[in-house]
């Protein structure tokens, strides 16, 4: 049991201040220390702030008594520091990681966990040999709207699952640090930054599928920034997978779920309201309402939980994380290959 944990944030970019506002006033972790290259940044000035969806945010931060850095080695270095949030772009993940867990700290690193599976490989074995724990900010798994639709189908309220589709649709992420979501080679494009959400919440809700086809195109980023993709499995269910960032401005950013079982549906869009829809006969659906919660503060809250009491992660462990990163390479190569089918049984 760790009694006090001591954060420290690598990246004061859009998720970045998102950990800083909460965990700035957790009841059991406290900021201990911060690193960006803006030296405006490091000093609590944060009127930059944007990203895709509203969030609490500041235009100044009190930064007195947080150490700050403009290196990650150097708060990776501070003894003061036992856990390092890394909400740095994705080239970095790999390598902050190693080297944070190879320094005896705790380690929450944000999607996507990497590129390559080399990548992700180099993230666990770290993790295994220095008997730290690592999880990847899968937070979809821990927003309301979906967290209560897997428990809902878990409990057999729907009856067997028959199919599932997922979306999540936005205009070019222009707001980031130097651009560099727009840079393909360093985000990985929609199909890795954005879409990933989906395939991660797809294998948490229905397993691995036996195989899968997926359709693409190249955006503004220079690779794949808009998916269509099947997943099929050996009982005969299946889901659809849309994302992508293609779409011309001012289109709103959307997050969509629905369900469909034997006997009932669930259906959620971000578009709609909080509220998940529950169609199981009748004139009109049950209204679900859900904690009015991000999936940010909720998978923190769980991880700070996890290390506080010695527990594993298991509801996002790193080789699941690793298993979207998989799934979502075959992806690619399928839209590389016109479509082909692609078998995915031996993740």
């Amino acid at each position: 049991m760790i009694s006090s944990l001591r954060v420290g944030i690598c990246g004061l970019g859009f998720m970045g201040r998102q950990y800083f506002a909460h965990l700035r006033e957790h009841p059991h972790a406290q900021v201990t220390a911060v690193c960006d290259r803006d030296a405006e940044r490091r000093r609590g000035n944060w009127a930059d702030a944007v990203g895709n969806i509203n969030a609490r945010g500041r235009q100044y931060v009190d930064m007195a008594g947080i150490n700050a850095y403009a290196d990650w080695d150097e708060l990776i270095a501070d003894e003061r520091v036992n856990f390092v949030a890394i909400t740095l772009p994705t080239p970095t993940h790999a390598d902050v990681t190693v080297r944070a867990l190879e320094a005896g700290k705790h380690v929450l690193c944000e999607k996507p966990m990497a590129l390559t599976l080399a990548d992700c490989d180099r993230m666990i074995a770290a993790a295994n040999q220095s008997g730290r724990t690592l999880m990847v900010a899968q937070c979809i798994r821990f927003w309301p709207q979906y967290e209560e639709i897997k428990r809902r189908v878990d409990d057999g309220q729907i009856g067997a699952v028959r199919f599932a589709s997922l979306r999540r649709l936005a205009s070019p992420p222009n707001y980031s640090s130097g651009g560099w979501l727009m840079d393909g080679v360093q985000s990985g494009g929609a199909l890795f930054d954005l879409h990933v959400h989906d395939v991660d919440f797809a294998q948490h809700l229905m397993g691995l599928p036996a195989k899968l086809t997926a359709h693409g195109c190249r955006g503004p980023s220079g690779t794949i920034d808009h998916v269509v993709a099947t997943y099929v499995y050996d009982d005969g269910r299946y889901a659809t997978l849309e994302g992508g960032w293609v779409f011309s401005s001012p289109w709103p950013f959307e997050m969509a779920i629905t369900v469909v079982g034997e006997t009932g549906t669930l259906d959620w869009s971000m578009r709609r309201g909080p509220e998940i829809h529950f169609y199981h006969g009748g004139d009109a659906p049950e209204k679900i309402t859900v904690d009015d919660e991000t999936g940010w503060t909720r998978e923190l809250d769980y991880f700070i939980a996890c290390l506080r009491d010695g527990r594993t992660v298991e509801r996002c462990l790193p080789t699941t994380s690793r298993a979207s990163i998989a799934l979502t390479l075959l992806e690619r190569e399928s839209i590389e290959k016109g479509g082909v089918v692609i078998g995915a049984s031996d993740i």
